[in-house]
C-alpha cells in the first residue's frame, strides 16, 4: 500500500464520518437533498471523494436516491420506526439471553457496564453520546457470540441512526440516557435471561413509542 493511497482512504473516511455525524445529529435533516458542490467545498474534498462517502452512506441506509438519482437524507415515518424497533428488539433480546447463558457472563456484563459509564460521562456532547449509545447496543450483539445476529443488526444501524433524531433532541436524549441502559445491566446481573429480555424489550418499546408518536403528530400537523 502506498502512502498516497493511505492518505486518500483516510480523507474519504474522514468525509464519511463527518457526513454520517451531520445526518445522525440532525444537522442534515430527513428529506434534505445533498448538493455535491456545497458539501465538497464544506468538507474541503474532491467531488469524487465525496461521492465515495455518499455511496457508502446509501448502502448503510442513511441516504436514498430520488427519481433523478439525486441523494437525500432518508425519511422514516412512524410505521417504519415501529417495524425497525420490532426487529431490533428481537435481535437484542436474543443477544441478552445468549450472554446470560455464557460462562463469560460476568466479564461481558463488566464490559457493558463500562460502556454505560462512558455514556454517562459523555452526556451533554450529542455527537459522542450518540456514538456511545450505538456502541452499547453493538457491543451487546457482539458479546452474544452469534455472528449472524451481529451482521443482521449491522444492517439496521443506518436506519437506527435516522430514528434517533427523527423526533427531536429531547426525545433522543431521553432514549439515550445512561440510566435507562443501567437497568438492562442490573437485570443481567440477576442471571435471569427471561427477566433481562423483558427489561430490554420494555427499553426498546418505550423508545419506539416515543419516536413513532412524535412522528405521527408531526405528520398530522403538516397535513393541517
Amino acid at each position: 500500500m502506498s502512502i498516497k493511497s493511505l492518505q486518500r482512504t483516510t480523507l474519504r473516511d474522514q468525509c464519511l464520518n463527518a457526513l454520517r455525524s451531520a445526518i445522525t445529529t440532525g444537522q442534515l435533516p430527513p428529506g434534505h437533498h445533498l448538493v455535491e458542490t456545497d458539501l465538497s467545498n464544506a468538507f474541503g474534498v474532491s467531488r469524487g471523494t465525496l461521492r465515495e462517502a455518499m455511496r457508502r452512506l446509501e448502502q448503510e441506509g442513511l441516504l436514498v436516491a430520488g427519481a433523478r438519482g439525486q441523494l437525500s437524507i432518508r425519511y422514516i415515518d412512524s410505521k417504519e420506526v415501529l417495524d425497525i424497533y420490532r426487529v431490533r428488539t428481537s435481535l437484542e433480546t436474543l443477544a441478552a439471553r445468549l450472554i446470560c447463558d455464557q460462562p463469560e457472563r460476568e466479564a461481558h456484563i463488566a464490559r457493558l457496564a463500562a460502556q454505560a459509564e462512558k455514556m454517562a460521562r459523555l452526556e451533554g456532547n450529542l455527537t459522542e453520546q450518540i456514538e456511545a449509545d450505538m456502541g452499547f447496543h453493538r457491543l451487546l450483539c457482539q458479546l452474544s457470540g452469534n455472528e449472524v445476529l451481529l451482521k443482521t443488526w449491522a444492517t439496521l444501524e443506518g436506519p437506527i441512526r435516522i430514528c434517533i433524531m427523527s423526533a427531536g433532541l429531547e426525545r433522543a436524549l431521553h432514549n439515550m440516557a445512561a440510566e435507562r441502559h443501567v437497568r438492562i445491566i442490573d437485570a443481567m446481573r440477576e442471571e435471569d435471561g427471561d427477566r433481562t429480555a423483558a427489561v430490554l424489550a420494555n427499553h426498546m418499546q418505550e423508545a419506539a413509542l416515543r419516536l413513532s408518536q412524535a412522528l405521527h403528530q408531526q405528520a398530522d400537523e403538516q397535513m393541517r
